[in-house]
């Protein structure tokens, strides 16, 4: 229970929030983020806004594409549903947006960061940059 909850860390999700607006008003358009078990829920649901019935359905086996429910679609993966990532295009009343990504959890050995840094470096070269 202790790693999925954010005890101790309960600015974690409002300071998030905050400092992504912070990086859009920057001008910031693509935000990326790796992190362990602890408090991955939480940034699930709370920032990435990854729908509660999505998430259940993914640890019963299952995927919702268009509200219909397709039976062991994760079932089979090999990893735990809620290593999955996600992304979030927020739309702000500014007219600004931006992508917001968290990227899957691989393993069991916190080995994210060098995901995370594999994927920006690959969409840097991307996009020129």
């Amino acid at each position: 229970m202790k790693r999925f909850g954010l005890e101790g860390c309960e600015s974690f999700i409002p300071g998030l929030k905050s400092s992504i607006d912070k990086l859009v008003d920057l001008g910031f358009t693509d935000i990326i983020i790796g992190m362990p078990h602890r408090g991955r829920m939480n940034v699930l649901t709370n920032v990435v806004r990854k729908p509660l019935e999505v998430i259940f359905n993914e640890f019963q086996g299952k995927k919702v594409i268009d509200h219909k429910d397709e039976e062991n679609v994760w079932g089979n993966s090999g990893d735990v549903k809620y290593h999955l990532g996600c992304s979030y295009q927020r739309a702000y009343e500014n007219g600004k947006e931006v992508r917001i990504t968290l990227l899957p959890n691989p393993s069991h050995l916190e080995a994210v960061d060098p995901v995370l840094q594999g994927r920006v470096r690959s969409e840097q070269h991307y996009l020129g940059d």
